[in-house]
């Protein structure tokens, strides 16, 4: 039986969350910034014909007079992940087996299902009449084929295009560019075009060999599923992280060392309590902070330090005490600072301990007390060192908008 995969997309998912509830922002610039609010992480099709470009920081938008009328919304992630679960749970009942790739973008085993265009396109309208959002479906014979296809979706009249006609995919494949194609990307890009290959369907007619001696596996398993030939199955369990990062941009620069470590302090804690909630460990962390690259007047100086464990950790005490020592290393005075952070690397699942480690079980003990605590009167109920409230420095989400389907009290209300 041939094998069929679907990408379903959610078009500009965050700034359509928002329109969900507000539909006074529909047919608006509207745009969605980090946390923070430092720079642009989503823009309506409005947004993107003014120009705004993804990451463009936010103080530049304010002084460009095309971009007045722009409407913005701070990141509001706890209403975007309940509305990407309801879009995940209805593709899931209606198809044979899904793989979750994103927060708006999810792999679909369509294999032996009839009539595969008409049912993806009876799918996007039940997501578009039970969530109020819009999604599209491409489809092709591999992964790579569902990705390209999805592209052309994004501009089909019925959001739906196929790529399982050798002849339409033979054309699409002419007309993408080769750093278009899933898993090549800018790098690849600029080194394939020195051997003439500009396009998705260039590198389909390559060798299978020189692929190979190029390119390696990675390489040519692309090659064989731009060919029609499945070399990646859908993935059933998530792949383990092997990085975590925990940062954030400043409302107001910091200018002392305390400042600075009273940010790493909470950054650490909080990796700290996600390796724990994945059963994972870290065995190393990396800190870094830097000054305000968008104020060149000011003194410019960034740095970043690695620390290692002495063994693989998810304790926040050995974190907070690791991301400070990495603090004092690279610490410099008279900086205004906007940036830090920290950055677990080497993480690994949470192994017993072997016959050589000394283990206090009293230091776990504390730490399910902690997260208990924390779980169940709310985050920074108990933490390590002082923790100012309120937190001014941290999320300032000056635009957010409510929880609509996740908060009682904020819940949308209706007027007969």
């Amino acid at each position: 039986m041939s094998r069929i995969f679907g990408l379903a997309d959610a078009n500009n998912f965050y700034a359509s969350c928002e329109r969900v509830f507000q539909p006074e922002l529909r047919g608006k610039p509207t745009v969605v910034l980090s946390n923070n609010d430092g720079c642009v992480i989503a823009r309506s099709p409005e947004a993107k014909a003014l120009g705004i470009g993804m990451g463009d920081p936010f103080f530049k938008l304010r002084e460009r007079p095309e971009c007045r009328s722009v409407q913005v919304r701070s990141a509001n992630f706890t209403m975007y992940g309940d509305m990407s679960r309801r879009v995940m749970d209805i593709i899931a009942a209606n198809v044979p087996d899904i793989e979750i790739y994103s927060i708006d973008e999810c792999f679909i085993d369509y294999t032996g299902v009839d009539q595969t265009v008409d049912h993806a396109r009876t799918l996007r309208n039940t997501i578009h009449q039970w969530t109020g959002l819009m999604v599209s479906v491409g489809l092709g014979s591999t992964k790579t084929l569902a990705k390209i296809a999805n592209r052309q979706a994004k501009a089909a009249p019925d959001g739906v295009f196929s790529l399982l006609d050798p002849d339409a995919r033979a054309r699409v494949l002419k007309e993408t560019d080769v750093g278009d194609v899933w898993g090549i990307g800018r790098r690849w890009s600029r080194r394939l075009d020195r051997y003439g290959i500009a396009t998705a369907w260039d590198l389909a007619q390559m060798d299978r060999q020189w692929t190979r001696d190029i390119m390696g596996v990675t390489g040519l398993r692309t090659v064989d599923e731009l060919n029609g030939i499945p070399c990646l199955a859908l993935e059933q369990v998530t792949p383990d992280k092997q990085t975590l990062c925990v940062s954030r941009s400043f409302g107001t620069t910091v200018r002392n060392r305390d400042g600075l470590a009273s940010r790493l302090r909470h950054f650490a804690t909080s990796a700290a309590e996600k390796l724990r909630r994945h059963g994972l460990a870290a065995g190393a962390v990396n800190v870094f902070i830097r000054g305000n690259p968008f104020r060149p007047e000011s003194p410019q100086y960034s740095n970043s330090v690695t620390v290692g464990l002495a063994s693989a950790s998810s304790n926040t005490s050995d974190l907070v005490k690791a991301a400070l020592q990495g603090l004092d290393r690279i610490y410099r005075q008279g900086i205004p600072y906007k940036k830090a952070g920290v950055l677990l690397i080497d993480i690994r699942r949470q192994a017993p301990p072997s016959l050589f480690d000394v283990s206090d079980p009293r230091r776990e003990m504390l730490m399910r007390t902690l997260d208990a605590l924390n779980a169940r009167h709310g985050p920074g109920t108990l933490c390590y060192g002082h923790m100012p409230r309120p937190r001014t420095w941290y999320m300032t989400q000056r635009h957010l908008s409510r929880r609509y389907t996740t908060c009682w009290r904020e819940l949308p209300v209706a007027r007969a």
